[in-house]
């Protein structure tokens, strides 16, 4: 959720990269290493997608296709994801995905919920004193606020 709050869109198995059965917790600065790792999708990475399923490049794909490859392939989405996917970016009601006009929408939707995340920091004066937890700072009180450590992690024992 967070990721996705930072303008990324993680697959289940970007998130298992990260998280596994050995991870007790991530602090910010584990975060901020994440988010430069897994950059946020392009409009022509988008693009590239879609076109792989509309392989006469007519701009469209049509919901019933793209509801057959979302629910059966990779990381498998729900009838109810799809659809609500659908009735957002069928911009002119045709049955069609105008992945073009969609990819746009995504992008504006990722940057808007980028946005705001960054908003609700500015708020925090705190959290903006200590420059995403990178290094100590003394605040206008003349207080030393911590500095992030490492999470911890078990170390995998192999068989």
């Amino acid at each position: 959720s967070v990721l996705q709050q930072a303008g990324r869109n993680p697959s289940q198995k970007t998130v298992n990269k990260y998280w596994t059965s050995q991870t007790t917790t991530l602090n910010f600065d584990d975060f901020c290493t994440i988010l430069k790792k897994e950059k946020p999708a392009t409009k022509p990475e988008l693009l590239k997608a879609f076109g792989k399923i509309d392989p006469d490049n007519t701009g469209y794909v049509l919901h019933d296709e793209l509801y057959k490859i979302l629910t059966t392939r990779g990381e498998k989405m729900t009838w109810d994801e799809v659809s609500a996917i659908t009735r957002q970016a069928d911009f002119n009601s045709s049955g069609k995905l105008d992945y073009n006009k969609f990819c746009d929408f995504y992008i504006t939707t990722s940057e808007q919920c980028c946005r705001a995340a960054r908003d609700k920091l500015e708020v925090d004066s705190r959290l903006r004193q200590q420059h995403f937890g990178s290094q100590a700072e003394t605040s206008s009180e003349g207080i030393t606020l911590p500095v992030s450590k490492p999470s911890p992690r078990i170390s995998r024992k192999t068989d």
